[in-house]
């Protein structure tokens, strides 16, 4: 498996995690929420990491 396919399955499993845990986050009511909501808080971090770090790896190009 090359390295770009890697990439591709981290981050479509990120995504999917993401989204879960949002999900599960806004469904639930009082403490049970933080969990997911944190979960979620720091895949959208790691999705957006990498979009900055790919789009400034392209301009220096």
């Amino acid at each position: 498996m090359s390295n770009k396919a890697k990439v591709i399955v981290f981050l479509s499993v990120v995504a999917v995690v993401t989204v879960l845990a949002l999900l599960q986050g806004l469904t639930a009511e009082g403490s049970d929420k933080a969990i997911p909501l944190i979960l979620a808080a720091l895949g959208l971090a790691a999705l957006g990491m990498w979009t900055i770090g790919v789009r400034s790896k392209a301009r220096k190009r």
